[in-house]
């Protein structure tokens, strides 16, 4: 388990996936995501072997650690070991268990692994530009802005900008987020 303050990460195991399934089919939830075409169950366990056969991924479900309650996943992708980077992957916290720190509390616990035990060099991500909830986590974690594609993905009927942003180990280990370190 790789731990932050309040939640633990841990890997995904095939009985997560039909609680994946349910949180990325949530209508209010698959807009946000680059992928967004509904999930079935039979994609959801071809997806989950695929990753298992990709050491450039590194999926894992979110846990309270208070209660060991599972409220949602977060992963790497991309990760290029040669160059030292990866990319930030999708997160997703239960309906009921957002606005609450644990994604902050992941993230930044994700983040410290990628750098100090995976000697990651790069962090980078992406949102919509309407994602302000993901941008303000990225920026809360550490990551910077560099640069905007506008209108450049199509949802709900319409052309968004997409914002990337990055964190570079040095930097964010010289000056990291508050959160970011146990006491």
């Amino acid at each position: 388990m790789i731990y932050g303050r309040k939640v633990g990460l841990r890997p995904v195991e095939e009985e997560d996936l039909s609680l994946l399934l349910y949180w990325r089919n949530d209508p209010q939830v698959r807009p946000l995501f680059f992928w967004p075409f509904l999930l079935s169950a039979s994609g959801q366990k071809r997806w989950h072997k695929a990753l298992l056969d990709d050491p450039t991924r590194l999926h894992f479900m979110i846990v309270r650690l208070a209660d060991n309650k599972t409220i949602g996943a977060i992963g790497l992708d991309q990760i290029d070991y040669r160059n030292q980077a990866a990319q930030l992957g999708s997160m997703i916290i239960a309906p009921s268990e957002r606005d609450l720190g644990w994604g902050t509390d992941a993230a930044l616990a994700l983040m410290r692994y990628a750098f100090n035990e995976l000697n990651l060099h790069r962090l980078c991500g992406r949102a919509y530009a309407f994602n302000t909830a993901s941008i303000r986590g990225c920026k809360r974690g550490g990551m910077k802005e560099e640069g905007i594609a506008r209108k450049a993905a199509f949802v709900n009927g319409q052309f968004h900008d997409v914002v990337f942003l990055a964190a570079l180990r040095e930097e964010w280990q010289e000056n990291p987020p508050p959160e970011a370190f146990e006491d």
